[in-house]
């Protein structure tokens, strides 16, 4: 069942992530008002998760959790669908936003958790990126899916009406997923489970992984709201082949996932980490070099180094970090403090580059990029290669 979750909850994103720029086109907005709209709702990504994860260290049910965010989602979808004015649908995304980031960060710490208590279902040894790959599965489906209708009717509202399903069926799985004992620490914990985990997120040791992860995320959040309108405004991409480039990139992401383990073994995770942000570098630099359609296309061969880096491998490493009193909480304030910063810088500020020049925007990503390979070059040692 926590590979469902995992399908469903990690590709679900394709429902909403390629589309929703696209979305608000068709409702007339332009590039500011989408990056307000998308980057506002990264204040959101600050607000949950900590809180839903240090809920979930503390005494509440995990698996609970999870079946009343993904009701929030369902509803906030359902008035994204109704909306037409930019205030509500602001505060629609919004709403969506503040629950689907706590449902990553989460699902996440249920994994490490079911990992810890119980190695019987879980397997001592198990790699994350062998559960983390079932949401690649899952997003690649879902575009599969959308494809044809999108083809058919032009409608990216159908992708949210997929979403919506998605978000029904995770509140309805979350109610047969295995659970560890909760712990009740709160009682007489001295520290609450957030405060150890920015302590832990911003010691010396590891300030300069935070960093620059701060801003690969800004990189990330920037680029995946402007690519689709990149591609069918700049490029003349028909909008319905929008969801098969992305899937190509996710399929060959699906590789890159699968080698992660024998590079570890071979390179140490540091080498990989450093070898996934150049890699991420190259990309935003062709782009910007080569504005053509055909190598805009051929970059998402790339994009599996951009997710492992961005994605696959930081949970490992802030699981690291943790202990067993914060090993939720290090995912939430990590996307509160991470993600959801980053998430606002960055689309806000892809917005205003991209309303003067779209191309500009990945010169922007590459120096960014390049900035943040510095600090992990400087400062990032991770604690399993340091033991």
């Amino acid at each position: 069942m926590l590979r469902f979750q995992f399908f469903l909850v990690y590709g679900s994103a394709a429902t909403l992530g390629p589309y929703i720029a696209l979305f608000l086109r068709d409702r007339g907005f332009g590039e500011e008002r989408i990056g307000y709209i998308i980057g506002f709702s990264g204040w959101a990504i600050m607000l949950s998760p900590v809180v839903v994860s240090g809920l979930a260290d503390l005494r509440a049910s995990p698996k609970r959790l999870l079946s009343g965010l993904s009701v929030l989602a369902t509803l906030a979808i359902g008035g994204l669908l109704v909306s037409e004015q930019f205030g509500p649908i602001l505060g629609c995304f919004f709403l969506f936003t503040l629950s689907y980031a706590a449902m990553t960060p989460l699902l996440d710490g249920i994994f490490f958790q079911t990992r810890k208590l119980r190695p019987r279902v879980g397997g001592e040894g198990l790699h994350y990126a062998d559960f983390r790959i079932w949401g690649t599965y899952g997003y690649i489906a879902l575009l599969l899916m959308l494809f044809f209708p999108i083809r058919q009717s032009g409608a990216v509202e159908t992708a949210l009406w997929a979403g919506l399903i998605c978000y029904l069926l995770i509140g309805v799985g979350a109610w047969f997923m295995l659970e560890g004992k909760r712990r009740e620490q709160w009682k007489g914990a001295a520290v609450l489970p957030s405060k150890s985990a920015f302590k832990a997120l911003l010691s010396r040791r590891s300030i300069a992984f935070t960093g620059a992860m701060f801003l690969l995320i800004c990189v990330s959040a920037g680029f995946h709201t402007i690519y689709p309108v990149y591609l069918v405004e700049e490029l003349e991409l028909p909008r319905h082949w929008v969801g098969i480039v992305i899937i190509l990139g996710t399929v060959v992401e699906i590789v890159w996932i699968l080698g992660l383990k024998p590079l570890e073994r071979r390179w140490g995770l540091r080498s990989v980490m450093l070898g996934a942000v150049t890699l991420t570098g190259l990309r935003f630099a062709l782009l910007f070099v080569f504005p053509t359609l055909e190598v805009a296309i051929a970059t998402e061969l790339l994009h599996g180094a951009m997710i492992c880096g961005m994605f696959v491998i930081p949970p490992s490493v802030l699981d690291d970090m943790a202990d067993d009193g914060n090993r939720n909480s290090i995912q939430g304030v990590f996307t509160m403090l991470v993600v959801g910063g980053g998430r606002f810088v960055g689309t806000v500020l892809t917005g205003h580059v991209a309303a003067w020049d779209h191309r500009a925007v990945y010169c922007l990503f590459f120096l960014i990029a390049a900035l943040s390979f510095g600090l992990l070059w400087l400062g990032f040692r991770p604690a399993r290669e340091a033991r």
